[in-house]
């Protein structure tokens, strides 16, 4: 069935572990040999080639290998990954974006080698930057950015207030205009904005009396009046209830059909397009399909029946 499903498609994408692949005839080498125009995409820890290329991996050790461990959580403690799995996720939108750029280019047998740890590596981008051009290595700095130096723009936080937290960033051109939004002069001395993340601390406790003392709402609103983009830190069932309504103002949230019965709520298009509508469903189950692909020449039959 797999045989005859590469000789009518445009894709394959490959996520099985590597040291499968010649057991079940899935080296993308001898497919594209096979298949000179089709598209092959391999997702690997690792990639295909390498030293490293035959590892064993998990989310949790890809992490680690991208680098997103090394400034994950508090200074004085274990390093703390994000929820889920960011890499496999950022892995698939690199893959995706590797595949559209190959059908696009019109050229067929591309190999597309995605590599989940530098997809992570990817998103993390600025780390290595900031490594690069102050000669520093970020570290683990808890809810304060990553551990730059001492003349590092903050906030860059998250802080309690009233009845919540906070994210609190400065306006980077404007760093002097916290000294309005917290009515607090000693936010806009020159020595303070000349080392911003060396006084911190101090930072955090001038924030922290009308922090303390007002809504996340009213804050953030008072905040982005003056183009500081502070914004509210909100629970998943807080946007899940949309109180608001600003999620279905926009039809964001779609119900969708579940294969164990009823509907869930799932977000519904990133963008929107007048010829491509957005289409709702779920994922195929495995096998769930190949009867009504049917066999590799029952297929042929019905397109020259034009059938399909």
């Amino acid at each position: 069935m797999l045989e005859g499903l590469l000789g009518e498609s445009d894709v394959l994408i490959i996520d099985i572990d590597l040291r499968r692949w010649d057991d079940l005839k899935l080296n993308p080498e001898a497919i594209s040999q096979q298949h000179p125009e089709l598209q092959v995409c391999t997702i690997t820890p690792y990639g295909t080639e390498g030293p490293s290329s035959l590892r064993r991996a998990s989310e949790l050790t890809l992490y680690a290998a991208g680098g997103y461990l090394r400034i994950g959580g508090e200074p004085d403690r274990e390093p703390v990954k994000a929820w889920g799995e960011q890499g496999h996720m950022q892995a698939g939108l690199h893959a995706a974006l590797g595949i559209v750029s190959a059908v696009y280019a019109d050229r067929g047998g591309q190999l597309i080698d995605t590599a989940i740890f530098e997809a992570l590596a990817f998103l993390l981008g600025g780390g290595y930057q900031h490594a690069w051009f102050s000669d520093r290595e970020p570290v683990r700095n808890g809810a304060r950015l990553v551990g730059f130096g001492t003349g590092h723009l903050y906030p860059s936080t998250i802080r309690p207030c009233l009845d919540g937290w906070v994210h609190a960033h400065c306006n980077n051109r404007y760093p002097e205009a916290m000294a309005v939004l917290f009515d607090e002069p000693r936010l806009a001395e020159p020595d303070l904005l000349k080392t911003l993340m060396g006084h911190a601390d101090e930072v955090d406790a001038l924030m922290a009396p009308v922090l303390m003392n007002t809504p996340r709402r009213e804050v953030v609103k008072r905040a982005q009046d003056l183009r500081i983009p502070f914004t509210e830190v909100l629970a998943p069932s807080e946007v899940m209830a949309d109180s608001d309504g600003h999620h279905a103002s926009r039809d964001f949230w779609r119900a969708t059909p579940h294969p164990r019965g009823g509907d869930y709520q799932a977000p519904g298009p990133a963008v929107r397009f007048e010829a491509t509508p957005w289409l709702d469903g779920v994922a195929p189950r495995l096998g769930e399909d190949n009867a009504r692909l049917g066999t590799p020449g029952e297929r042929v039959r019905w397109r020259r029946a034009g059938v399909a």
